[in-house]
């Protein structure tokens, strides 16, 4: 053997083992070859340290903006420009036509940015710096105000988080000075401000002072529904203390100035709470005086009303015993309330509407009543029927003087301005000419007794019947033909039998009354003309062939005739008063009445009067008559051969009108409108009224047609009250008849006067609007919205009440709470100086600006009472008149000093509060110090001011439905005797604010009605 060592092969070694040396030798080549390759690449084209060098600038970035969108929020708030009046001409050329404040807010928030990015960097390392910038902008150029306006966004979520982007944030790593990595990206931060929500919020309540009545977008809503939940019941509860408790006029003005002033501020705080969910903490030390005051002023005007019901007991005592009850000896040093605190205005005002307001009225029958009977008797006009009802009337318990005296008279006071308001004139005119012209020329019961004694005369016949041969030749044999034939008659009888029909029956219609029957005997002769058919004559005279002919006569003795007739009757077919049920006792009779209009003839003798009328005879007695148609049928002018002849001898008429009078028609008439008196002074004084209410008069349909059941149901009674079963006679039955066309005509009037009644309630607007000159849209519904709303007022399951706004809720923000500061806090007639309040300052200044001689007015009145004491009637005649109205136009403008909202959101201790200020400033913005400028001036801070109108439609019952009280509604400004004002403005009345000069001083010389061109149609 070999002694060489033996070698095994690796790939044979089924062991699959590799010697360590071996794999040493692999790695270590492999180890140089990577290295090789490494060494080979270029350098990474990003460093991962500068990548997160500009993450750290952009977080820098991120906590200045969030910083910067805070302070210019809060800034913002604190001088909200919302124009840009006294503005740098570039920043109002960089604004749009949107949010100003929006704008102005963007451009504070690009402006803190920059500055607090300016001096904001981080070390990275010992040797790197991360910054962040914006572009810097020529404060003077209003393009670049304008981009950088633009480069701002903001949103709003509803929980007051605030999202804000700035565009184009510059992130910039510098090394050793030397920028080594820029960028620019949008930054979005969100935070949580009360700023954008106290705008909101303080601007809904400007809008809110702003809403009118008719402009509210919901029933309770805005400062002319929260003004009218004050005004209306107080106004409406004077209007009916005069009205129903009070025997003169107590409330000579119902509007005046002073008393609106209380009402509009306590609702000016009413839409703090409905705003803030505050109002300002000085609200009950500031109307404290001015709503004792006011009560007083109620209380000492009217006795009636109880001061302790108004204010409590003890703080009613205590004013009572005060000798400064306005004076400050009801407040202590301190501004403390050292008395018990008052009712609410709203339940002083309230208490004044619900004790004084009674809305029950009751529809009487007498007008329509008046008016129907007027029509049952010719030429009767009110006056006469005063004179013969007036006196009854009073002596009863359901008419009072007061009643009778506005029923009766010539005309209502005010009816003329009818003349000149929508809808009033047309019917003035109709009602005047329904009841003093139409009724008087009418006469019912002349035409109910045309009717009662009116038949309908119905004939029948039978014939004419010729009951024998007319006499014939005989034919002279075969071939010969009639040519002619002649009749002759030889003298005649007529036999006539009138038989008058005793009808025992009760009924009305189809009554027999005659039966007449006719008979005729005469001689009848006839000549009749043969004609040969073939043979002829030669006539020698005229030398002409004539055919062969033979005259033949012959007689007939006698010929007979005969014809019969019925005459019926309807008695009184058109009476309106039961017929068919009821019957007619021996109407063909006298009848011995003891009635004062004494016997009553019925229709007696109208059987021989139809026998007359149906043939034409003069005589009257059944004998007579029947010798006049015998002598009238055998004097014929023509002989009787043919029925036809005999026809044309009876003088019959198929259609005969007979007359029938009374016996002594004026007695009779006058005895009947005696039964007529009875009757109407029985319905005036025993129909039992309608029961309705004020609201209801006032609306669709008219609830005058349920007078009409009452009516309805006394009527059967009234009308047969003297006839049990069948009519005696017709005396009996006229006197029913006149009581039916009574109870009708008023049934008609009812429908008639209900219909101007409803047209009056559909026109309420165009007369409100009239009434005041156009002041308001007449396209709202001026009369039947304020009254909807004055109903509600009654109505405690309705009565509208004051909301309060709840606080936000948001994520960041902690429960947040407001405080509202207002300067002044209430805002009253009398102009006020900086020593009264310190916020006042001079128009258009800033906040630093000051000027001892500044006056601010914070607030004007006016009233203008369209149609003054006792109203305009509705409708405009005295006897339906049912309503008296007025309308009233005021006017509150109001304007705040300063008007600032606090917001702390969490623990008050520890968190910050935002403020809100609304003042009327000019506004500069500061800009950063790099600027060439120092500020640039951005426009003004408007105040808050607010001017609204409430109509006040008055709506009283006249006498008409309620018959208690002293009729009438308005102030007396009409008088000759005393001194009221129809209208007055405060000083400041369309000068409030700032604006005030102090010079002018005493009532405003324009008012109101100034506003209009139209005339007015009362006192115009």
């Amino acid at each position: 053997m070999s002694g060489r060592p033996r070698t095994v092969s690796l790939a044979s070694d089924d062991r699959a083992r590799i010697p360590f040396a071996l794999l040493a030798v692999l790695l270590l080549v492999s180890s140089i070859s990577i290295v090789a390759v490494l060494e080979s690449r270029d350098r990474p084209e990003v460093d991962v340290d500068q990548g997160l060098a500009v993450d750290r600038a952009e977080s820098i970035a991120v906590g200045e903006i969030r910083h910067a969108v805070v302070r210019a929020t809060d800034d913002a708030a604190r001088a909200p420009v919302s124009s840009t009046d006294g503005a740098d001409a570039a920043f109002a050329d960089a604004v749009d036509s949107g949010d100003v404040f929006e704008q102005y807010l963007e451009l504070r928030i690009y402006r803190d940015v920059a500055v607090s990015l300016a001096s904001a960097e981080q070390k990275i390392g010992h040797d790197r710096t991360a910054v962040a910038s914006i572009e810097r902008l020529d404060w003077d150029d209003s393009d670049d105000l304008e981009n950088a306006i633009d480069r701002v966004d903001f949103e709003r979520a509803d929980d007051d988080v605030l999202t804000a982007t700035v565009e184009d944030v510059e992130l910039t790593v510098e090394h050793d000075g030397e920028e080594t990595a820029s960028e620019q990206r949008d930054i979005t931060v969100s935070v949580g401000t009360n700023a954008l929500e106290l705008h909101d919020r303080t601007n809904e309540f400007e809008e809110q002072l702003e809403t009118g009545f008719f402009e509210a977008e919901e029933f309770y809503d805005g400062f002319g529904r929260y003004f009218a939940a004050r005004m209306y019941p107080y106004v409406w509860g004077k209007a009916y203390y005069d009205r129903l408790v009070s025997s003169d006029r107590t409330f000579h003005n119902l509007t005046p100035n002073e008393h609106t002033e209380v009402m509009a501020n306590d609702a000016v705080f009413a839409l703090q709470e409905a705003s803030f969910g505050t109002a300002d903490p000085y609200e009950d030390r500031a109307t404290f005086l001015p709503t004792v005051c006011m009560a007083n002023d109620l209380a000492s005007q009217a006795g009636d009303i109880d001061l302790d019901e108004l204010l409590g007991e003890q703080l009613g005592d205590e004013i009572n015993e005060s000798d400064g009850l306005c004076g400050s000896d009801l407040v202590d040093t301190e501004g403390e309330i050292d008395y018990p605190e008052p009712p609410t205005i709203q339940e002083i005002v309230l208490t004044l509407l619900e004790e004084n307001v009674d809305t029950d009225v009751e529809i009487q029958a007498h007008p329509f009543a008046d008016i129907a009977y007027m029509e049952l008797v010719a030429g009767l006009a009110m006056d006469d029927v005063e004179s013969e009802f007036n006196d009854s009337l009073e002596g009863h318990e359901r008419f009072s003087d007061v009643y009778l005296e506005e029923y009766y008279d010539d005309e209502s006071a005010n009816q003329g301005a009818a003349d000149a308001v929508g809808g009033l004139e047309d019917q003035l005119a109709d009602l005047e000419e329904l009841i003093d012209e139409t009724a008087p020329e009418r006469d019912l019961t002349g035409d109910s007794m045309e009717n009662v004694y009116d038949v309908d005369i119905d004939t029948s016949e039978t014939g004419p019947t010729r009951h024998d041969r007319l006499p014939e030749t005989e034919r002279p044999g075969e071939n010969w033909s009639r040519a002619d034939r002649s009749y002759t008659t030889s003298g005649g009888d007529a036999s006539v039998s009138i038989d008058i029909v005793s009808d025992d029956g009760i009924g009305f219609d189809d009554r027999e009354l005659a039966e007449i029957t006719l008979e005729y005997e005469t001689d009848v002769g006839v000549i009749e003309t043969w004609q040969h058919d073939n043979e002829t004559l030669f006539d020698p005279i005229t030398n002409v062939t004539i055919p062969l002919e033979q005259v033949r006569t012959n007689w007939k003795r006698p010929v007979t005739y005969s014809a019969s007739y019925g005459i019926d009757a309807d008695l009184a077919e058109d009476v309106e008063a039961e017929r068919g049920s009821r019957g007619f006792e021996s109407p063909f009779s006298t009848d011995s009445w003891n009635e004062s209009y004494g016997f009553v003839d019925n229709f007696d003798g109208i059987e021989t009067a139809a026998v007359s009328e149906t043939f034409d005879l003069d005589a009257t007695s059944v004998g007579g008559q029947e010798r006049e148609l015998e002598d009238e049928i055998e004097g014929a002018s023509r002989p009787i051969v043919t029925e036809s002849d005999f026809e044309r001898a009876i003088p019959y008429s198929s259609d005969p009108d007979v007359d029938v009078e009374p016996r002594d028609r004026t007695a009779l008439y006058d005895w009947v409108i005696g039964e007529l008196n009875r009757t109407h002074e029985a319905v005036v004084t025993s129909v039992e009224p309608h029961e309705t209410d004020l609201w209801s008069m006032l609306e669709r349909p008219s609830p005058l047609g349920e007078v009409e059941d009452n009516v309805r149901s006394v009527e059967d009674e009234v009308v047969y009250e003297n006839t049990t079963g069948s009519y005696e006679n017709t005396a009996d039955l006229l006197r029913a008849e006149v009581r039916k066309q009574y109870f009708e005509a008023i049934y008609e009037h009812i429908e008639t006067i209900g219909g101007y009644h409803e047209e009056t309630i559909d026109g309420g607007a165009g007369m409100i609007d009239d009434l005041l000159g156009g002041l308001l849209d007449a396209g709202n519904d001026l009369l039947g919205a304020p009254l909807e709303f004055v109903e509600s007022m009654l109505d405690p399951e309705s009565q509208p009440e004051d909301a309060r706004a709840p606080g936000p809720d948001s994520d960041l923000l902690e429960a947040t709470s407001y405080q509202v500061e207002a300067s002044p806090t209430y805002l009253s007639l009398e102009t006020v100086n900086r020593t009264d309040v310190p916020a006042v300052r001079p128009e258009g200044g800033t906040l630093l600006e000051t000027d001892p001689t500044s006056e601010h007015a914070p607030m004007g009145a006016g009233y203008f009472d369209a149609v003054g004491f006792p109203g305009l009637p509705l409708l405009p005649i005295p006897s339906v008149s049912f309503l008296q109205l007025d309308v009233y136009s005021l006017e509150v403008q109001g304007e705040y000093a300063r008007f600032e909202v606090r917001a702390n959101s969490g623990d008050p201790a520890i968190s910050d509060e935002t403020t809100y200020v609304r003042q009327d400033t000019r506004v500069s913005l500061e800009t950063p110090p790099w600027a060439d400028q120092d500020e640039l001036a951005v426009g003004a801070v408007e105040p808050i001011g607010f001017e609204n109108r409430l109509a006040v439609p008055v709506v009283v019952p006249s006498p008409q439905l309620l018959p208690r009280g002293t009729p009438g509604v308005g102030d007396m400004w009409q008088s000759t005797t005393l001194d009221v004002p129809r209208e007055e403005c405060s000083t400041a009345w369309n000068d409030v604010g700032a604006s005030f000069e102090s010079n002018e001083q005493g009532e405003s010389d324009e008012c109101i009605s100034d506003e209009t061109d139209l005339e007015l149609p009362v006192g115009g």
